[in-house]
């Protein structure tokens, strides 16, 4: 399943997933520079990174194990935990929008790479896989 021209590419993505769920796991465990997780006593602070915590990080390690051990299912999760990837970072945008300037440079650029990962991983999969879905005629 997969070739030799592949492999190279498969070993980064597997990698960007892996390290996106590892900093997706720590920062949402510190509300990504605003305090312990735990100690918020506004809750809806802690709505991006609890969902980090309990849905992108567990899927971005998923994903990378599954295109590592270069499983089929792999590709199709690594598409989804794309969309994740896309979905959180375009509620940052807005978030960011919203509440105007006070907010740093350092909240913009995560959303940036998790944007840019899943853009570049769907072209990838495009470019390189024929995914067949099955369909009932």
């Amino acid at each position: 399943m997969f070739s030799k021209y592949k492999l190279i590419s498969y070993r980064i993505f597997s990698r960007l997933f892996f390290t996106t769920g590892l900093f997706a796991f720590v920062g949402s465990l510190f509300c990504w520079g605003e305090g312990w997780l735990f100690e918020q006593t506004n809750l809806l602070n802690i709505i991006l990174p609890l969902a980090d915590l309990i849905l992108t990080a567990p899927l971005s390690i998923l994903t990378a194990y599954g295109i590592a051990s270069q499983k089929y299912w792999g590709i199709y999760l690594g598409i989804f935990t794309s969309g994740i990837y896309s979905l959180g970072s375009i509620l940052v945008f807005i978030l960011v929008i919203w509440n105007g300037s006070p907010y740093p440079l350092q909240l913009i650029i995560p959303p940036i790479f998790g944007l840019s990962i899943s853009i570049l991983y769907v072209i990838w999969v495009l470019k390189n896989y024929k995914i067949k879905f099955k369909t009932k005629h």
